[in-house]
């Protein structure tokens, strides 16, 4: 395929998506999944916690190996990992089972969704690399809207194994398509051979920088914030509060559209050279006070959608104003180590989102009336934690 066509976007988009169809998708599967192997409700919520934290490991290896070897090699071997995963999933017998086969889907995915970008740099500069990222990443925006929806149907169609099987066979699409259709886009002669010394040297070198640590955790808590609603949301609508499962998707898709329009105001706000300072703090302001203000309205007892929804559409709304911002901050003072650096981003981003949902997980699973509180009151503790590191850290440094 070639790179300008639009078989060449939409293949991308494919494998940048996975991330978002192994969540988003799977989200309504976790109470189903929850009454087939007799757990208790919140600990289906683990499934997201070990694909979280498989995802949060392998962006660190997955670079350079592609630098190394390839991008189509480590491709294949990464989608085929996901493929197989996504069915063992599906024809698990025990919940442990299902656990071990979620982190290795998580491994795969972590390495295989930070290629593309890879890939658009090998072939495409300037303006071109630009536009196709951009539409690589407007699909790819879609996907949090419509793969609950996708999940809702599968399980009025079947049972949640159907949907572990759909992932399964929509990633060996994709490896059809790469077999007969992509050619390596990375020749021999640029190709790196891995430095295990220099590869430490570079991340301790990231690990040092306090602006880049700074603005990695800021990014890693905003993202715990919203995740610790998104991982809890089934238990928290669909068993809590009585939201049925044909409903769950459109109010999750509704908040999804939250984090959309921070993104689309964050670029309106850039193309008008709006302050760095002030979309950072206005966007960690709203994720805190939104957060503070669910938190409040469950602890007064409202434990109803239309008092927890809107707080969340806020809160999802002002991570996405200040993520792009964050990401380039801390990248901005290293651009010779961009890749690591992005690898590195992502890895925190992940263990962050996995600790918080973890946590949850493993508290509403004991203490299942509690589940909005404790959800709430995470959201909150994360947004005021990001919004003090900032003000404290990083605020004096920043870009107007």
């Amino acid at each position: 395929m070639r790179p300008e066509s639009r078989r060449f976007t939409i293949f991308l988009a494919c494998i940048a998506a996975l991330t978002s169809l192994a969540i988003d998708m799977s989200l309504p599967t976790v109470p189903a999944i929850e009454r087939e192997f007799g757990i208790s409700a919140g600990r289906g919520g683990l499934t997201m916690s070990l694909f979280l934290a498989g995802f949060a490991l392998t962006p660190l290896l997955g670079g350079p190996l592609a630098d190394r070897f390839g991008r189509r090699p480590i491709l294949l071997i990464s989608l085929t990992l996901f493929a197989v995963s996504a069915l063992a999933c599906s024809l698990s017998l025990n919940f442990s089972l299902l656990l071990f086969f979620r982190l290795m889907q998580g491994c795969a995915a972590g390495v295989s969704t930070t290629l593309p970008v890879a890939i658009v740099r090998d072939l495409l500069q300037g303006s071109a690399a630009r536009q196709r990222m951009s539409e690589v990443t407007t699909i790819n925006s879609i996907m949090p809207i419509i793969a609950p929806i996708f999940g809702s149907t599968g399980m009025l169609l079947g049972s949640w194994r159907v949907l572990f099987g759909s992932q399964a066979v929509f990633a060996g699409c994709i490896v059809g398509a790469l077999l007969l259709s992509f050619e390596e886009s990375l020749p021999p002669r640029n190709r790196h051979r891995i430095h295990p010394l220099a590869l430490i040297g570079n991340y301790a070198h990231l690990l040092t920088s306090r602006v880049f640590v700074a603005y990695a955790l800021i990014n890693g808590l905003g993202f715990a914030c919203i995740f610790s609603f998104i991982s809890v949301s089934p238990l928290i609508l669909m068993q809590r509060m009585g939201v049925s499962r044909s409903t769950y998707p459109i109010l999750f898709a509704i908040n999804a559209i939250g984090g959309i329009a921070g993104s689309a105001t964050s670029a309106w706000l850039s193309r008008r050279h709006a302050s760095v300072r002030k979309i950072v703090t206005t966007g960690l302001a709203l994720m805190t006070v939104a957060a503070i203000t669910a938190a409040a309205l469950q602890f007064a007892g409202f434990q109803h959608p239309i008092a927890i929804l809107p707080p969340v559409f806020a809160t999802l709304y002002g991570f996405g104003l200040i993520a792009p911002s964050v990401t380039l901050g801390a990248l901005e003072p290293l651009p010779g180590l961009s890749g690591s650096g992005s690898g590195a981003l992502r890895s925190i981003l992940m263990i962050c989102g996995s600790g918080t949902s973890g946590f949850l997980a493993d508290y509403c699973g004991r203490h299942y009336m509690r589940a909005e509180i404790a959800t709430t009151l995470t959201m909150a503790g994360t947004a005021i934690a990001a919004l003090a590191i900032y003000l404290t850290l990083l605020r004096p440094y920043a870009r107007d």
